[in-house]
């Protein structure tokens, strides 16, 4: 029997300890894939409310609490925004205006998100598994999808190759036919390079570290499925 790990689009929560005005928060890292609406959700059901921020050093503690959880991808935190930002949980105390701003992203995103599949099957077997129980073979369009994968293999304890989505008949291209922005991008690893004619079908293999290879797609490796529609950002 085979597992499957999921790495996607991540939240994080807060627990808020105190009643001066001193709050001492205390930031947990959850790795349901979610919207940003049913985070908070989870967040004021389980703990306080999703993460607010009010200082750099803060910001050091979540981030710390992100590298000890593996992760290194994007997370929801608490602040959003319908006319002026707000933190979820209400504060509007000393660092309610503290940002730190990189991305903006609508609440209702869903990011392509992946799934290791531990079971040992052909290419061909693989991308039929995908389509059934998730999306298809997953796509890598850019380094943060590629730090995203390593993640997913990282927190699933993988350490050997998995197949992705790439293929090659004649020209390479994405299982789930995606041909957008990023489709070109590639991770070919320096020792291994793509090019060298095992049969008129090949099939990419990425290694745990990233790097990916060319192989023969009736050889039987564990996968990465996606779930979601790839967006450019």
């Amino acid at each position: 029997m085979g597992y499957e790990k999921a790495s996607g689009l991540f939240s994080f929560f807060s627990d808020c300890l105190g009643l001066s005005t001193t709050i001492s928060r205390h930031y947990y890292f959850f790795s349901q894939p979610s919207t940003w609406s049913d985070a908070q959700t989870f967040c004021r059901q389980k703990h306080t409310d999703l993460a607010t921020i009010e200082n750099s050093k803060e910001l050091d503690l979540l981030y710390k609490t992100l590298l000890s959880a593996g992760h290194s991808s994007d997370v929801w935190i608490g602040l959003y925004n319908e006319i002026d930002w707000k933190w979820s949980d209400g504060y509007t105390g000393t660092g309610t205006d503290y940002r730190q701003w990189k991305t903006f992203l609508s609440c209702e995103k869903q990011l392509p998100f992946y799934y290791f599949v531990n079971q040992s099957l052909n290419w061909t077997e693989a991308q039929t598994y995908c389509r059934q129980k998730h999306t298809d073979l997953a796509s890598i369009l850019n380094s943060e999808q590629q730090n995203q994968l390593i993640d997913t293999l990282t927190s699933a304890g993988q350490s050997s190759d998995v197949w992705i989505g790439l293929f090659s008949k004649i020209h390479w291209k994405w299982s789930d036919g995606y041909t957008g922005s990023g489709a070109d991008y590639r991770c070919w690893s320096t020792s291994n390079p793509p090019g060298f004619s095992h049969s008129d079908e090949l099939c990419v293999v990425s290694y745990q570290s990233g790097t990916w290879f060319d192989a023969r797609c009736s050889n039987n490796r564990p996968f990465l499925c996606c779930n979601g529609k790839n967006d450019k950002l």
